[in-house]
């Protein structure tokens, strides 16, 4: 029986990977003339904000200091905030709605920043969570296991009684290291890049076949 549901939050719940991109794209390029890949972001989504900027660095052959990288992560997080709001996906409140009436505790577990986070969910969606756990909470992200780990522990929760909502390889990696059974949602890559999973879905409501 199925006790809490760990949701990745951005390309799962809410549809934000472009805006994302966007954002990187016009902060790498105006502060250090980066030409930001799209492949290459969207298959490393879900990797620590500061891991991500150090390898984007290192293959445009360029350095960064960690001061350069707290202060490009609030000026791409500002600049997110100014030109998009959220989006969710078709279905993502109605589905959470249900699952919280079944008594299922219900987390987001992203590596986007808290105060990015915090400052663009509605506060009538945040409250359908148990707890959030972001970028900010975990030395190690994705794909290491610590961010569900934490996740796993604050629920007080048996892992057997948990499930994971992913949709990249890095979450989903993330999220089978930790032990949990893990469903790859095919929002924002197909199904053959999220092989790793334990069940692909198609919609958030097919969530609810596997409690």
């Amino acid at each position: 029986m199925i006790k809490a549901i760990f949701f990745d939050l951005d390309g799962t719940l809410i549809k934000s990977m472009e805006d994302h991109y966007i954002s990187w794209s016009y902060v790498l390029k105006k502060y250090h003339n980066i030409t930001l890949d799209k492949k290459f972001f969207f298959f490393t989504e879900g990797t620590k904000l500061q891991v991500l900027l150090k390898q984007i660095f290192y293959l445009n052959n360029k350095k960064c200091t960690v001061k350069q990288i707290k202060k490009l992560i609030l000026l791409k997080d500002e600049y997110y905030k100014l030109k998009f709001k959220v989006k969710f996906y078709p279905r993502v409140k109605k589905t959470l709605g249900s699952l919280s009436k079944k008594k299922i505790l219900l987390y987001i577990v992203t590596s986007g920043s808290k105060k990015r986070v915090f400052r663009t969910l509605p506060n009538d969606f945040i409250d359908l969570f148990e707890n959030i756990i972001t970028g900010d909470d975990c030395l190690r992200g994705k794909p290491f296991p610590d961010p569900y780990l934490k996740a796993l522990k604050t629920s007080k929760t048996n892992r057997k009684n948990c499930l994971i909502v992913e949709n990249t390889p890095l979450g989903i990696a993330s999220g089978k290291k930790a032990k949990i059974k893990t469903l790859g949602i095919t929002n924002t890559l197909p199904a053959k890049h999220l092989c790793k999973a334990d069940k692909i879905i198609k919609s958030i409501e097919d969530v609810k076949k596997f409690i």
